[in-house]
């Protein structure tokens, strides 16, 4: 046996086919079920209409605030709540301060609206309560937030606060209230910090100023303590004291070295036998000099005596001595002087190692305070330290006193709330839209789900896509065709083909007897079998229709009726059989005893008698030598088959035909189960012709818009009669 395959339709390769939408079947499927979109949009707009009606009216009122840019200053301070310019993220966050239940708390308390009943159910149930009813105040809260929409305007730092309320002026009053409430609570709340700023730093300047008197209060007694007091910023008393020694000491020094050095030089002179005369430019003594002056006088006078007279003159006698007297004199002035020089000098001496005692004492005592300075210093910088935040407190301080009263809240109101004058809700046109929306797509849903759970098969293209074989022809429901849906069926579907022979349905079975005449297979169709997968897919019509417009084309052929079950082809060709099939495989009757003529057609049948309780056909062996022997009379056998999957013995019967006709019922066969018959059936390498399509719905197929031949039937109505 040789299968074929399923023929190949031409495509682009380089289109993927199974990617793209094909609008005309999305198309016949919406022609087909568009009772069904019609009901889902119909129910859709009944319910919609239904819940406008019902809907309770909702009055939406909007205001608008918006957020400072820019923070005007009266006085240049530092705000205790920083200012700064308003980003995304801050408008954002101020979004959600304008839901806070906080907030809308106090609008509430404002409004009194726990007190309401369309905001507390329980507000009108008995007498009001003394206590504040927390759970009526939450109550309401969660009312106001359920109608409070709160959203940026855009990228600007503008912001729309919207209520819908039951009524027009309680929702313009709540918007409202709610915009007064956070710009005065941005005001309130930098008031209220600027008061706990300057109570807090009330406290804190207070125990700072302890703080400093204490700190200040230590350096003091340890400067009295250890006697470090300090003359400048830069030095100490024991610094200034040190460093006026240091400077007396050294001029000691070099006065005791100059009184040393002359002192030293006068008593070389005197040592060296010298009158002294040298001494005067050393010592330089104003009397000294004077003698001088005079023994020149003396000596210059002696010096012309000496010349005029002789060396006893009177005269020279009295000049020399009087030369000696003033000798004399000088040296007596010198050694006074000398003798002043050494008092001097033991002076200078004792003075310097005074000062130098002095001074030695002045840096023992700097030592210790210098070691006594950093206890000290650590005591200052504590005093500095305490001094500078007590400064820093009181600095700011002044700077909240002075900003008191000034406080400015960072956003201001826009717009205030008008009272509205139409109701928001419900909106006929969005009510409409969602009717449409809602009724297309619970359609489109419905017609999906329908779509899916469809297993039938319906187009020629389905067939081969699924079971892969060819479609032979589709067979239509003769109650769906134009000329009989009003008028009825002028006659039963098997003998519309010989009364009605220019019909599509008579069309139909000659394009059956065609496909079958030049169906490919592995040796000549001479033996037919008409089998399906399940019962009711009209075998027997099908079998006799083909058997009628074979034999309307001047073919000889032979219909077998082997459904052993329900022998329907014996019921409808003939009421009383006398022989039949059983007794031609029991050798009681002969072929042409047993056959039937068909009374509209040169067609002949081989029933079988109805009472017959014969079931096993196929075990007999006489039924494959029949079938061999009416082989070369007939141009076509016809074995009019029980269906396949719940009579085994239609596979042995259709293995012994030379074709297999496989029927297919329109919309009705599960492709799943006609795999599962055609997989039994290849079981037995029975020859598969092709499928038919039977009962197609004409009507429904045109409407659907496949691309089979129904599809154009008011293309070419014209070429068939009814």
């Amino acid at each position: 046996m040789v299968r074929r395959a399923p023929p190949q339709r031409e495509t682009d390769p380089q289109v993927d086919r199974g990617a793209l939408i094909d609008l005309r079947r999305v198309g016949g499927v919406v022609r087909r079920r568009w009772m069904i979109l019609c009901a889902a949009m119909l129910a859709a707009i009944v319910v919609a209409a239904a819940a406008y009606l019902v809907a309770e009216p909702r009055y939406l009122a909007t205001a608008q605030v918006a957020l400072e840019r820019t923070a005007e200053q009266v006085i240049k301070v530092d705000s205790v709540i920083p200012t700064t310019d308003p980003d995304s993220a801050a408008v954002d966050t101020e979004v959600q301060v304008l839901r806070s239940p906080e907030l809308i708390g106090r609008v509430v308390d404002r409004l009194k609206l726990d007190r309401d009943p369309a905001f507390n159910e329980a507000a009108g149930q008995g007498a009001p309560a003394k206590q504040p009813d927390l759970i009526g105040r939450q109550r309401a809260i969660g009312t106001i937030l359920s109608g409070l929409t709160v959203k940026r305007d855009g990228l600007s730092y503008a912001i729309s606060v919207s209520f819908e309320g039951a009524t027009p002026v309680q929702s313009a009053q709540i918007a409202n209230a709610l915009v007064d409430n956070y710009v005065s609570g941005q005001t309130g709340a930098k008031t209220e910090a600027t008061h706990r700023a300057r109570g807090f730093l009330e406290q804190r300047l207070q125990d700072l100023r302890a703080q400093v008197v204490g700190a200040e209060r230590e350096v003091a007694d340890y400067r009295a303590a250890h006697n470090l007091f300090a003359v400048s910023e830069a030095s100490t008393v024991t610094q200034q004291e040190l460093s006026g020694l240091s400077t007396q000491l050294a001029q000691a020094k070099a006065e005791n070295a100059a009184a040393q050095a002359r002192l030293s030089a006068a008593r070389a002179q005197l040592n060296g036998g010298r009158s002294g005369e040298e001494l005067g430019d050393s010592l330089d003594s104003p009397v000294v000099s004077q003698l001088r002056a005079q023994r020149a006088e003396v000596g210059r006078e002696v010096a012309g005596l000496e010349k005029r007279y002789g060396p006893r003159h009177p005269d020279l006698l009295r000049a020399q001595n009087q030369l000696r007297a003033a000798d004399q004199q000088i040296a007596a002035e010198v050694q006074r002087i000398v003798a002043n020089a050494s008092i001097q000098a033991s002076i200078a001496n004792q003075r310097a190692s005074s000062l130098a005692g002095s001074v030695a004492q002045s840096q023992g005592k700097l030592a210790s305070d210098n070691e006594a300075s950093v206890r000290l210093n650590e005591l200052e910088r504590n005093a500095e330290s305490a001094r500078t935040l007590y400064q820093a407190f009181l600095d700011r301080y002044r700077q909240t006193v002075a900003q008191s009263g000034l406080e400015r809240s960072d956003a201001y109101i826009v717009s205030r709330a008008r009272v509205p004058g139409a109701p928001s809700s419900p909106n006929m046109l969005v009510y409409a839209a969602m009717a449409v929306v809602g009724g297309l797509g619970i359609g489109v849903l419905l017609v999906v789900l329908l779509q899916l759970l469809e297993r039938g098969l319906e187009t020629s293209d389905a067939i081969e896509n699924a079971l892969g074989l060819p479609t032979l022809a589709a067979i239509p429901d003769a109650n769906t065709l134009p000329g009989y849906r009003k008028a009825g069926l002028p006659a039963p579907p098997a003998e519309l083909l010989i009364k009605r022979p220019q019909s599509t349905y008579a069309e139909a079975f000659r394009t059956l007897r065609t496909s079958i005449q030049f169906a490919e297979a592995a040796k000549p169709i001479r033996v037919v079998a008409i089998t399906s997968a399940v019962p009711g897919e009209g075998k027997t019509t099908t079998a006799m229709g083909l058997a009628r417009a074979m034999a309307a084309a001047g073919g000889k052929v032979l219909l077998i009726d082997v459904d052993a079950r329900r022998r329907a082809s014996s019921r409808q060709f003939t009421d009383n059989v006398i022989l039949g099939l059983d007794e031609v495989l029991a050798g009681q009757a002969t072929l042409e005893q047993a056959i039937v003529k068909d009374s509209l057609s040169d067609a002949w049948l081989l029933p079988q008698r109805l009472d017959s309780q014969g079931l096993g056909l196929t075990e007999s062996p006489r039924l494959a030598e029949l079938i061999e022997q009416v082989r070369d009379r007939y141009d076509l056998v016809i074995l009019d088959t029980p269906p396949v999957l719940p009579v085994d013995e239609a596979r042995v019967i259709a293995s012994m035909a030379d074709g297999v006709v496989f029927l297919v019922r329109w919309r009705k066969t599960a492709s799943k189960a006609a795999s599962v018959a055609l997989r039994r059936l290849y079981d037995v390498h029975a020859e598969i012709l092709g499928v038919v399509l039977t009962l197609v719905d004409v009507r429904e197929q045109e409407r659907a818009g496949y691309e089979d031949g129904g599809t154009f039937l008011k293309a070419y109505r014209s070429y068939y009669a009814d």
